[in-house]
């Protein structure tokens, strides 16, 4: 029984509904939905911690976890070339990717410091798995105490198909009295 002064709605049926801004095109509405037309979303940034990562090939001095309770990777002073790896999970086939960045922070104590990192994919065949180089990061070289927030436009931007993965490459140089703290590294994607 409805309450005095409430409106009852017995029935809503929608036939058709337009969306005038925008990619979508008709949107029909019925026991199901059909999308026609392109649906994008531009400019998506994803964040990897670096905790997800793992040590590369070259581990002179090697990357540990910064103390207790924390998501950041250090590298400690005199470390030549030391290099990290950090998957890129959740990419959908059809996703064009735009930029990679990391972030986290240099500790120069007056001496060099090198960062580079470089966006690598991974492809399935059968005669064995190939990896190749997408993007290098523009590398940082410091000498001073730096944020690292730095980010690198793709030159050829690739679309995820099936049978491929992408990873970051770290490597990084430090002399005496420096460390790197890795915080993580961004993926700025076209979702489709």
């Amino acid at each position: 029984m409805a309450q005095e002064g409430a409106q009852v709605i017995e029935s809503v049926v929608a036939t058709e509904a337009y969306i005038t801004t925008g990619t979508v095109g008709a949107l029909a509405v019925s026991t199901g939905m059909t999308l026609a037309g392109t649906y994008q979303r531009t400019s998506q940034t994803y964040r990897f911690s670096a905790m997800t990562g793992r040590a590369g090939a070259t581990a002179t001095v090697g990357y540990v976890n910064t103390g207790v309770d924390t998501d950041l990777v250090t590298l400690a002073q005199n470390a030549t070339a030391d290099t990290w790896v950090i998957p890129l999970t959740g990419l959908h086939e059809g996703d064009t990717l735009q930029s990679i960045g990391i972030s986290g922070q240099i500790e120069s104590g007056g001496n060099a410091v090198t960062v580079d990192y470089e966006l690598h994919k991974t492809t399935a065949v059968a005669t064995g798995c190939t990896s190749v180089k997408i993007q290098s990061g523009t590398q940082i070289a410091k000498s001073a105490d730096y944020l690292m927030a730095d980010s690198t436009t793709i030159s050829v931007p690739p679309t995820v198909t099936a049978g491929e993965s992408y990873f970051m490459l770290i490597t990084c140089t430090t002399n005496a009295a420096c460390d790197v703290e890795l915080q993580y590294v961004t993926l700025t994607l076209t979702q489709s």
